[in-house]
């Protein structure tokens, strides 16, 4: 089995951004490894997946937190479909909106595990299958990361999606040596109800800005089904196969980058901080007017 015919592994993908991720790569001629909290509905698209791309497809359900659990999802991944060459680690939740001092903190500490400390776990579990001949990693972190558009009122998520992009930066380093590239992904806002908790809190409590994304993207439930755009699907599959190997420890968003403008910029990309998260400070690093 070639590289470019081995596995890739979502998370988060029993809806949403995480099925559409799921339904590109099989039509890439992937097999994939499905998982998500929910059962229902990854049994539904991984039985699509194998009608409409002929794909292998294993659906696990399982919370991303628990590490027995993820290291299990490995093990049945390379005895049913043989070593991983990329994970996705998309699974994520909002966490609480609201003010920092009016919060459930309790809830805050969750939404950090799911969204930083899960993908870490996952990460973990697969990386001796990525070893094998090399791999991607793609991590996706928030709309607003790394950009100009930081909204409020969410502090967990957007605390822990800015951890996943350090994170990327980090295990960028520490595996390059194992030929795994690890890359962040950007998609920007999607409808698929993600954000539907914002338009649910009081709004005296919710950031303006926060509540203008969050209803211009609509409360269609989370279970409408979505495709990547051109932009994202261009992306996502230059990230996951060996045309990117040179790309690793960055940032890359939707909004703002295309493969061409990614492959026009390589020699400026590789071995400096563009597309790392670093501070502005008028000197070292200046923002663009």
């Amino acid at each position: 089995m070639s590289r470019e015919q081995r596995p890739v592994v979502i998370t988060g993908a029993s809806r949403g951004f995480g099925a559409a991720l799921a339904r590109h790569v099989a039509g890439l001629g992937h097999d994939v490894a499905i998982c998500a909290r929910g059962s229902g509905g990854l049994a539904v698209l991984a039985s699509q997946l194998r009608e409409e791309f002929g794909t292998a497809a294993v659906a696990v359900s399982l919370d991303v937190t628990d590490e027995a659990a993820v290291r299990e999802f490995a093990a049945q991944v390379a005895s049913d479909l043989g070593p991983c060459c990329g994970v996705l680690n998309n699974a994520g939740i909002l966490g609480p909106v609201g003010a920092v001092d009016q919060l459930d903190l309790g809830a805050w500490r969750h939404t950090l595990d799911v969204n930083l400390v899960g993908t870490l776990l996952v990460t973990a579990a697969f990386v001796p299958q990525l070893a094998q001949g090399g791999g991607a990693i793609v991590n996706v972190s928030g709309a607003g990361i790394g950009g100009p558009g930081l909204l409020g009122t969410v502090s967990a998520y957007t605390t822990s999606k800015g951890a996943v992009v350090t994170l990327t930066e980090a295990l960028s380093i520490e595996l390059r040596k194992r030929h795994i590239r690890v890359n962040a992904f950007a998609p920007g806002v999607l409808k698929t109800g993600f954000m539907n908790a914002a338009l649910d809190a009081a709004p005296e409590t919710v950031d303006e800005e926060l509540l203008a994304v969050a209803s211009a993207v609509g409360s269609s439930g989370d279970q409408t089904p979505i495709n990547l755009d051109a932009n994202q699907a261009e992306l996502i599959s230059f990230l996951i196969s060996n045309e990117s190997a040179w790309l690793t420890g960055k940032l890359v968003s939707a909004r703002w980058d295309t493969v061409t403008s990614l492959k026009a910029r390589r020699e400026h990309l590789v071995g400096t901080s563009l597309l790392n998260l670093r501070r502005i400070d008028g000197t070292l690093f200046d923002e663009a007017k």
